[in-house]
């Protein structure tokens, strides 16, 4: 056998020998994040820390609940920590700075789910990290998704999503921050409190901007509502109302029914669209 065999042979066996340890490497440390995971902090878009599960187990108290998911639509027990233990875990007195008045949990997939942060002050919330009625986690939603590795459940019987109480599965990250300063581009700024505009805007901030953004600022699941044209200037009043209201009579989509709007609420969507449509920034 000559040199040069030798030698292929030998770069042959370094090069598989390489191959496996790096596969293997590779296999532990997907096995470690799956049985590990974190959650990343954010403050106004900034990071600012990343917390373990096994760290939190190691700091917080972990209860044991049931309560009837509206998501499963049924009874479900679950294993998990006050949310507000969790953000004063993370932030400590930034939690109570006047600076912050808005919560937004990002999923794994880029979904975002806004909310007041004086909601999470409350009793009630969990963010779970285990399914006790399940191996692992059973299906979620009209896709069948994993809701792991963590997900967002409230106990009390009016903490609904129709509330503008969040139900976010998946959460990867959570951010506090003041809303109009985080997304300047959906606040309509210059519309007076009382305003029709700005009421229509409290409800697109609590249910809408999860999956739809405006002017390129907030949810990528839906379509952007005013850019490059605002859904006013191609649909009726009529149909945005009726979409709004029963997306699920006109098409199969991830967007939920909201049938508990009334006239007035919608009737404050569209003027806030309007409103953004004339205030282009």
């Amino acid at each position: 056998m000559g040199a040069k065999t030798i030698l292929d042979k030998f770069i042959r066996l370094l090069s598989f020998s390489v191959t496996l340890f790096l596969l293997t490497g590779s296999l532990q440390y997907s096995r470690s994040a799956e049985e590990s995971p974190g959650l990343k902090f954010l403050v106004s878009g900034k990071a600012v820390k990343e917390i373990g599960l096994g760290e939190l187990k190691t700091k917080l108290e972990a209860h044991r609940i049931e309560l009837y998911d509206t998501e499963y639509k049924k009874s479900k027990r679950y294993e998990g920590f006050k949310v507000e233990d969790v953000l004063r875990l993370a932030y400590g007195d930034l939690l109570d700075s006047p600076d912050f008045t808005d919560i937004a949990f990002t999923a794994l997939d880029g979904y975002e789910s806004v909310s007041v942060l004086s909601k999470m002050k409350e009793k009630g919330g969990y963010i779970v990290f285990a399914d006790l009625d399940s191996n692992n986690w059973e299906p979620i939603g009209r896709t069948g998704a994993n809701p792991g590795p963590f997900y967002l459940v409230w106990t009390g019987k009016d903490q609904l999503p129709e509330n503008e109480y969040p139900w976010p599965w998946q959460i990867a990250s959570i951010n506090i921050m003041r809303f109009s300063d985080q997304y300047p581009l959906v606040y309509p700024d210059g519309a007076e409190k009382d305003s029709a505009a700005y009421k229509g805007y409290e409800i697109y901030k609590g249910r809408c901007v999860r999956c739809h953004s405006m002017n390129r600022q907030g949810g990528k699941v839906g379509p952007d509502l005013n850019a490059p044209r605002s859904i006013v200037t191609y649909r009726s009043e009529y149909m945005i109302k009726e979409f709004i209201k029963h997306p699920s009579e006109y098409r199969y989509t991830q967007m939920p029914d909201h049938p508990d709007l009334n006239d007035q609420d919608l009737n404050d969507l569209i003027a806030y669209f309007r409103y953004m449509n004339s205030h282009r920034k």
